[in-house]
């Protein structure tokens, strides 16, 4: 399985990038600082699933998911948004763009890892 994690805070890339890779079903994490590098990055690189933070500069979490869909379908990765604003809009606007499951922040991390391990 491979996870493309796209977040703009180097210190988040590095602790999924760390949990991720030391699962065994895991066999590539791809990291990213901009939801236009990961866009761009299909093509090359063909996730199972798309870790996916909000709030970066530029293109927007929401708008990277709709990138994402609209260059691969909804049979594209699956995506997960994380996010520390909460709220019914913030879940309508994610869904709207194709967003697969939301995680708040503070995350449990154990249920996201099962959640991603059971793409495999």
């Amino acid at each position: 399985m491979k996870v493309m994690v796209v977040d703009d805070e180097q210190m988040n890339r590095e602790l999924f990038f760390d949990l991720f890779d030391r699962q065994d079903q895991v066999t590539d994490v791809q990291c990213f600082s901009s939801g236009q590098s990961a866009v761009d990055a299909f093509g090359k690189y063909s996730p199972d699933v798309v870790i996916l933070d909000v709030m970066m500069p530029g293109m927007d979490g929401f708008e990277t998911c709709q990138k994402i869909r609209e260059k691969l379908g909804p049979t594209g990765p699956k995506v997960i948004m994380i996010t520390g604003m909460a709220g019914d809009e913030i879940e309508q606007r994610g869904l709207k763009s194709g967003v697969d499951r939301f995680y708040f922040k503070p995350l449990n991390i154990r249920t996201l890892i099962q959640e991603v391990l059971e793409v495999a």
